[in-house]
């Protein structure tokens, strides 16, 4: 929630007041970042005008450990800075606090596929309260980018391909972490701003072929929903290029876009080493060119290290005065965020709450119920749920027994990996903080035929210690579902390479089985031992190494076989599809991962997760989503149609929201009401009965589509949802509502307008299931402002 006219005057007051006695040193000083690790008197040595931020790494013993060093940190910062300036401590926290002990809940394409904002309110909750007893008061996350590119790494970061899911579920992401009171809360930092999710090649820091009213429209949206909606408090920069113009250094995007049209008044922040790019990519001479560039462009703090707001900067700045202007401007906003979080007051950890937070069995509970809403049904031809009588059970793949592959990348496990398989000097920004390093963890060798190395023993020996009484394997929780059943385990063949030294085990425990649960998918982390992850593209979107090869042999045998499928990628594989009689997506899923698989295999818990992004048959495809414009892709236009494939055809493998249930769902009762001036509101209501024999999460989704319109619009576009639960033979309304400026685009002249006309709206159970049909009008065409405009459908239930 943003304070109030008053308070931020007086915050503006206070800060300028600051500001007014610091010497231009100590203005740059608060621009800056340092990593601290280990001793924080070595890693703030050179620091003694003050500091801006930094972050505290979560890599020490014990949660108290933690606490300490932030603690620790702030009183060495404020010591060294003149004005007492408290330093800003962040840390990544896109699934929980990337931190020792804390709750871990499944990624963010999980998240997504649950369709559920509560969901993600309660998580922050989590977070903020895990955050503030370790004295971190910013969050890097969440990643509000759209991703309509499965060969992109970073999709498991993403909550899909939608801007209307990815802003609703932004929003509720701020809303939770940053709170009603910023004194008490955690500031986010939307990130990646902006288009990162679409690049060249679908590889990781490449130029982004986006258009202007595309990338307003469709990649813009999850931020300025979070900006306007929920008082959104930090961004982050992208990597990538926009027409030409790098990001870090582009006045356009981080000036003129965001804070003119959009309205941002809070800190940007630079993704790690972004100016040491632009310097790279020959767009600035030297450090301090790239630092007075991104300046100029709007880029308050540097983070990891200071590169291009060092001396170079301060020496800049002093040849040229008016530049000072521009660090003034930064500055402010840097000590306004501070003086907002109440930093100045109580710099320190809360640590008296560790117990309170970290040891929360309510928290373990809702990581559980986050990970049974995600997991999506993508097929059962009746062989769901399994029975637990069952006698003879065949628990096959590299997933099966394993703790590393329950968690996703930017979690505390992945970290452990990383450090272990010697994977940092591969993540972004982490040169610095291992420069000197002696340490040289060992290097395993790679899979067979494969770029990808294998895991070091000891991540997996780690993990088992570390999280041994929290996260039961898929295995064991399938163990503790059938305790007399005789349960066979065989890993089959790894997550890369071309060893099939495992195959003969797994094909004969399958034939041996009254039913086979096949594990299959991806590692998701850091560095060249996992095959997804931040830098880990592809050119391919099937599955790695000879698994599928594995699941063809599993599937000769005739041993009924559910195929669970673990990545940030969806599955595409034609070949289970058609074979393969059930088929579940379980995306890391985290700490409850094991439990939360076992619990919808043997029907504990009815699956409803919902698919966020549209499932590709192959890489030809690529981009396919749901929201594309008529004509484009497997839209449907009227006329003349001669886009197609000689080899192939154009249709997804799986529909953006498909995602099946144990029971059935009844749509009916449609009613569409208001609107028809564009300062109305229309309303969508709908009747929706559990007519199956179990309990059950249906996701009521609501589209639209402009029947006629002067841009080429969108076949069809999401506009509301709701996850809702019912028992069986039980009916309740779900009613939706919408501001017209909802349905704003922006002209041929770039200006945001609701256009008069009629709209068709389809209610289903995905964007293919669409069970009814009407439609409403709008009068008359209005322009309106952007940054205010309606992102999303807000919903009562009756």
């Amino acid at each position: 929630m943003a304070v109030s006219i008053e308070e931020n005057d007086v915050i503006k007051h206070k800060a300028k007041a600051i500001l007014s006695s610091m010497s231009l040193r100590q203005k740059v000083a608060q621009l800056q970042c340092r990593m601290v690790a280990g001793d924080p008197e070595k890693a703030l040595f050179g620091a003694v005008d003050g500091l801006g931020a930094a972050t505290v790494f979560g890599g020490v013993g014990t949660i108290e450990e933690n606490a300490k060093l932030s603690d620790t940190t702030q009183d060495l910062v404020i010591a060294k800075d003149p004005n007492g300036i408290p330093v800003l401590l962040h840390c990544e926290s896109i699934t929980g606090v990337n931190a020792v002990g804390a709750t871990i809940f499944p990624s963010a394409i999980a998240l997504g596929a649950t369709w559920d904002p509560d969901t993600i309110v309660e998580m922050a909750h989590v977070i903020r309260g895990q955050m503030l007893a370790i004295g971190v008061r910013q969050a890097l996350s969440p990643v509000m980018d759209v991703c309509r590119d499965p060969r992109w790494g970073r999709i498991g970061e993403t909550y899909g391909e939608d801007p209307t899911l990815c802003a609703a579920m932004s929003v509720a992401f701020t809303q939770g972490l940053q709170g009603d009171d910023l004194k008490n809360g955690v500031v986010v930092t939307g990130k990646h701003f902006l288009g990162y999710g679409l690049s060249s090649g679908g590889l990781n820091m490449a130029s982004n072929p986006i258009p202007p009213r595309e990338l307003r429209e469709v990649y813009a949206k999850p931020f300025q929903a979070a900006i306007s909606e929920a008082g959104l408090e930090s961004i982050m920069n992208s990597y990538g290029t926009i027409d030409g113009e790098m990001v870090i250094i582009s006045k356009h995007h981080l000036n003129d876009l965001l804070r003119e049209e959009m309205g941002f008044d809070g800190i940007v922040v630079s993704d790690y080493m972004s100016i040491n790019r632009a310097v790279s990519h020959d767009l600035c001479e030297d450090p301090a060119e790239g630092g007075i560039k991104a300046l100029k462009a709007g880029l308050d703090i540097e983070m990891p290290m200071p590169y291009g707001y060092g001396d170079g900067l301060i020496e800049g700045v002093e040849k040229v005065g008016r530049l000072e202007d521009l660090v003034d401007r930064a500055v402010l906003r840097v000590l306004k965020t501070k003086l907002k979080l109440g930093l100045f007051e109580a710099p320190h950890s809360r640590k008296e709450t560790i117990q309170e937070t970290y040891e929360s069995q309510a928290a373990y509970e809702h990581s559980l119920d986050a990970a049974r809403r995600s997991v999506v049904l993508l097929k059962n031809d009746n062989l769901l749920p399994l029975s637990k009588e069952t006698r003879k059970i065949a628990v096959i793949g590299p997933h099966a027994d394993s703790i590393r592959l329950l968690f996703g990348g930017y979690t505390y496990p992945a970290g452990i990996d990383m450090g272990i398989s010697g994977a940092m000097g591969e993540m972004a920004g982490m040169t610095d903080a291992l420069e000197g390093s002696s340490e040289k963890p060992t290097e395993m060798p790679f899979y067979q035929d494969s770029n990808i190395r294998m895991q070091n023993p000891a991540v997996e020996e780690t993990l088992r210690m570390m999280y041994a009484d929290t996260t039961p394997t898929i295995l064991a929780s399938i163990k503790e579902k059938c305790p007399k059943a005789q349960i066979v385990c065989e890993k089959g063949c790894e997550i890369a390479g071309t060893g099939r030294d495992g195959f003969a085990a797994a094909i004969e425990a399958a034939k041996a089985a009254d039913v086979v649960i096949l594990t299959l998918g991806g590692k998701y982390g850091w560095g060249n031992n996992c095959t997804i992850g931040e830098g880990i593209d592809s050119d391919r979107i099937g599955f790695t190494g000879i698994q599928e090869d594995l699941a063809k042999q599993i599937w000769e045998t005739g041993t009924p076989s559910v195929l669970v499928h673990m990545d940030a990628r969806p599955l595409s594989s034609t070949f289970i599809v058609d074979n393969f009689p059930a088929i579940l997506e379980n995306w890391f899923p985290g700490i409850t991962g094991g439990r939360a698989i076992a619990d919808v295999l043997f029907g504990d818990c009815n699956p409803s997760g919902k698919l966020p992004v549209t499932v590709a048959k192959s890489p030809g495809q690529i981009p396919i989503y749901a929201m594309q414009r008529r004509g484009d892709g497997y839209s449907k236009p009227n006329g003349m149609v001669l886009n197609k494939y000689a080899e192939g055809d154009k249709t997804p493998l799986f529909h953006f929201g498909h995602g099946l249930s144990f029971t059935s769902f009844e749509f009916s009762g449609l009613k569409i009401s208001g609107l028809t001036d564009t300062d109305d509101e229309v309303e969508v209501s709908v009747d929706v009965m559990n007519t199956g024999s179990a309990y059950g999460e249906e996701v009521v989704q609501v589209y639209v589509r402009d029947d006629l319109s002067s841009m080429l619009r969108p076949d069809k576009e999401l506009a509301g949802f709701k996850r809702i639960g019912l028992d069986q033979g039980v009916k309740k309304t779900i009613n939706f509502k919408m501001k017209a400026s909802q349905f704003a685009f922006l002209d041929e002249d770039m200006n945001w307008i609701v256009e008069a006309g009629t709209m068709s709206v389809f209610v289903g159970s995905s964007s293919e299931d669409i069970r009814l049909k009407g439609s409403f009008r709008i009068n008359e065409t209005v322009e309106i402002e952007g940054k205010n405009r309606g992102f999303f459908a807000k919903v009562t239930i009756n």
